[in-house]
């Protein structure tokens, strides 16, 4: 009787270890770098004469907040593409911002906007564009000023009836102060370009986003400025940092005040396999990331492809203005194409060579759509139409 109880015993113990080590065996071998499909779920056409770039998005309202992509018109459009309403919203009167370039929605009520200045100033709004206050902005001297169509520094939300801002900004420090020349490598330990802004206390607190365990900060090695992209996850109280030159993205903990508990994912592609460059090196010798979208429980990492360095040469060899030479756009545009990576948790679980579509990574949504702004087409007026993607699960 007892040697059956035990021959059982010993049998349940080498099933439960066979499952694990088979459930563990099946979570490790997944390949980082496999081909992931996303699929065409819906779309939305905006039917107006402006070419337009997607803000942001309220899921409580189903609204969209839209922006003329090279002007100062703002759009609100409902989740079916409907026109609800629009303001021009650059300019010099009381209720308008001299020159914007990104917005927000603040709650449910309100609107939140950037201003391109010395100082990047934001201006709140009401829902019927009414400017509410003038808040002044974290920059303190001129580094950089960069402009994407695509992509937001900063997220706002409502807390508790008081309102905040956490972002990017280049030029929240003077450059006078930190010369690289002098410094290196030690910029990273110095520089904070990031910024918690409590409204309600008007206080900013300044954050040092370059990862601790970023290889050039551990060993203080200077491979140029690398502004780090910030993307926060609110609902879920995560954030995602990426340096654009390295092989990592860093995932942390947001629990309102500060960025912990910093982990770095590792991130590979058949395309990327450069070593960081020396800072001479021109920018499209390498792959540098260019955004990060969250979406869901994902992480869409984008980069460009790299320029070959012989080609690059023969347009370098014609002289200093060989960027202006219409064969070297037609250069870029046949080597520097957008690839993307894709996390899940804390790991990579696949790649993506090429979208289903044609068009430019616009929005990442909670409930894991991503939003595609497609380019022109030939045969239809299609510059606003916006296709919805999910990850083909399998």
């Amino acid at each position: 009787m007892i040697k059956s109880i035990l021959f059982v015993f010993i049998a349940l113990i080498s099933v439960t270890l066979f499952s694990c080590s088979k459930e563990e065996s099946t979570t490790t071998s997944l390949d980082p770098i496999r081909e992931l499909q996303f699929e065409v779920v819906d779309s939305i056409m905006v039917d107006v004469m402006e070419d337009l770039v997607i803000l942001d998005y309220q899921e409580k309202l189903d609204q969209f907040l839209m922006k003329e992509r090279r002007g100062g018109k703002i759009f609100l459009v409902n989740g079916n593409g409907e026109m609800i309403g629009e303001v021009e919203l650059a300019g010099e009167g009381p209720n308008q911002v001299s020159m914007i370039w990104e917005g927000r929605f603040l709650g449910k009520d309100r609107f939140i906007f950037k201003e391109i200045s010395a100082t990047m100033d934001f201006h709140i709004f009401d829902r019927d564009f009414k400017k509410l206050k003038k808040i002044n902005g974290p920059a303190i001297g001129l580094n950089a000023i960069f402009i994407s169509f695509f992509r937001q520094t900063f997220t706002a939300w409502v807390e508790e009836g008081n309102d905040f801002i956490l972002g990017e900004e280049v030029n929240s420090y003077n450059p006078a102060d930190v010369e690289p020349d002098k410094i290196g490598g030690d910029f990273y330990n110095l520089v904070k370009t990031g910024f918690l802004y409590d409204l309600g206390q008007d206080s900013i607190k300044y954050l040092n986003l370059y990862p601790e365990s970023w290889a050039p900060r551990k060993t203080t090695r200077w491979i140029g400025q690398s502004f780090p992209f910030l993307t926060v996850d609110l609902p879920r109280k995560k954030a995602v940092i990426l340096p654009p030159i390295g092989d990592h993205l860093f995932l942390y903990d947001f629990d309102g005040n500060s960025l912990t508990n910093e982990k770095a994912v590792a991130l590979s592609h058949p395309d990327r396999r450069q070593e960081i460059p020396d800072v001479s090196r021109e920018h499209v010798l390498y792959p540098s990331f260019s955004d990060v979208k969250s979406f869901g429980d994902y992480r869409l990492v984008i980069f460009y492809t790299a320029v070959p360095e012989d080609v690059f040469n023969e347009f370098r060899a014609k002289g200093e203005n060989y960027w202006q030479d219409p064969e070297w756009g037609k250069a870029q545009a046949k080597y520097r194409n957008p690839r993307y990576i894709v996390v899940e948790g804390d790991r990579q679980i696949g790649i993506l060579n090429k979208l289903p579509v044609e068009g430019n990574v616009n929005l990442g949504l909670l409930d894991g759509t991503l939003i595609v702004k497609a380019d022109d087409g030939e045969v239809e007026r299609d510059y606003n139409l916006f296709y919805k993607l999910r990850l083909v699960e399998k």
